[in-house]
């Protein structure tokens, strides 16, 4: 490759980083409600070609491109299936996502497609750097009993966080590691096993490492988006980094590690391409609607999952305050005529020079009014469907989110709107706590 072209490729994916996030801060849409996607994808490019310029090629390019839509597609396969353990666990919801239901299945399977990419690419990117090559530790033998208890172990993990989610959610991530790995390991399948196996501790430190340095990308860019995640988890919400509460941080090293073990099974099957530590597969070819019949499975099995986020997991969408009901008609022409067609741009950058302008053409009372909904509709992702519920059912501001108890808002919210649609208790308990929170600051 000519070299000012592959300096230009090395510096594309940086650059497109930070147009990113000058856009983000800038409110300019749709970046701003999908900066997380364009991060992800600008990050893992820029990773990418910094493995090319070692190595003489690509990841992307060892993938070819049908491998690489494969890898992403599989990806979202393997986040959909925690979202499907979410509705029980309840630990996260999503905000303020794009308020078109077609689009937002796409951008959503592209944004979940980012995290085997995403882990892999860093751990490449750390062999690179050395991390782990010569880290070695005591063999450990696996017998067929061993195997069988580790995947016991695994089943009961689980069942603990699904039967008492509050106590044992941490159970989850690790779960799929005991249970999957023993099955690489009877497959002959140089993954985690074989690896401790052999006293090679190596790999599974890097994978490890890769697992935290992904989760602190994930969390800095869901931090900045528009359209994000919120965390709901009991106990370790007050101390924090971005939304992730800091004790949540080690969740996701052993989620690489569960990472690697599928992506190994996947690709030992052939649905996915074999590169970098990925390379072993399964003799025997299969026929063509062997290798289709997966991908039709993991397809159905997303679509309906994400069904289920849209009714239980997705809390608000695009805050338009066209959807706000309780705004005066003065209000409304006002917000047209000045061109604000969000409420969040009545936040951050430039809200300054649009409130002065408001208050210039409104009544004190009227900007008064617009700041508390302002404030409560953007209060922790409320959104313009929950923030209108909330003033039918006399709470019109953060403020008197502090006037009652988790039970007697969900019990006003039951009486104003769709019981399909209520928060869930541990949303009321996020909106309340961080409100509490706000007033003291």
């Amino acid at each position: 490759m000519n070299p000012a072209l592959h300096l230009i490729l090395l510096a594309a994916g940086p650059t497109g980083v930070a147009a990113a996030f000058a856009l983000t801060v800038m409110q300019v849409e749709p970046v701003s409600t999908h900066f997380y996607l364009a991060a992800w994808y600008g990050l893992i490019f820029t990773l990418d070609r910094v493995i090319h310029r070692a190595e003489g090629s690509s990841m992307i390019g060892r993938c070819g491109t049908l491998g690489f839509c494969q890898l992403l597609f599989w990806s979202a396969v393997v986040w959909f299936f925690f979202e499907l353990l979410n509705f029980r666990l309840q630990n996260w919801y999503y905000v303020f996502v794009i308020d078109t239901r077609g689009i937002r299945f796409v951008v959503t399977c592209f944004a979940f497609g980012t995290v085997f990419p995403g882990i892999f690419w860093i751990g490449h990117t750390l062999s690179l750097l050395g991390l782990g090559r010569s880290i070695k530790g005591p063999m450990v033998a696996f017998s067929a009993r061993a195997l069988a208890l580790l995947q016991v172990t695994g089943v009961l993990f689980a069942g603990l966080a699904l039967q008492w989610p509050q106590w044992f959610f941490p159970l989850v991530w690790g779960s799929l590691i005991l249970f999957v790995a023993p099955i690489n390991f009877r497959r002959g399948i140089d993954g985690l096993l074989q690896q401790l196996a052999r006293g090679e501790y190596g790999p599974t430190v890097r994978m490890l490492t890769a697992g935290m340095v992904a989760g602190l990308c994930w969390e800095f860019f869901n931090y900045w988006a528009r359209a994000k995640w919120i965390y709901t988890v009991p106990f370790f919400d007050e101390l924090k980094l971005f939304e992730m509460p800091l004790a949540g941080f080690i969740g996701f090293a052993p989620f690489a590690v569960e990472c690697a073990c599928i992506y190994r099974l996947l690709v030992w099957h052939r649905l996915v391409p074999a590169f970098g530590e990925f390379t072993q597969q399964s003799p025997a070819q299969g026929s063509r609607g062997g290798k289709v019949l997966p991908f039709v499975i993991g397809g159905a099995f997303s679509l309906a999952v994400f069904l289920g986020v849209e009714s239980w997991t997705v809390a608000s969408t695009t805050p338009r305050w066209s959807r706000v009901e309780s705004l005066d008609s003065g209000t409304k022409e006002e917000l047209d005529r000045i061109g604000i067609t969000y409420l969040t741009q009545l936040r951050g950058p430039g809200s300054a020079d649009r409130w002065q302008t408001l208050s210039e053409s409104l009544e004190s009372a009227q900007v008064q009014r617009l700041g508390q909904l302002v404030g409560l509709y953007l209060h922790q992702g409320i959104g313009t469907e929950h923030g209108n519920a909330l003033v039918r059912a006399g709470v019109k501001s953060v403020q008197d989110l502090t006037r009652y108890s988790t039970s007697e808002l969900s019990q006003r919210l039951a009486a104003v709107m769709n019981s399909d649609r209520l928060p869930t208790p541990a949303q009321l308990r996020v909106w309340q706590r961080r409100a509490a929170a706000e007033i003291e600051d």
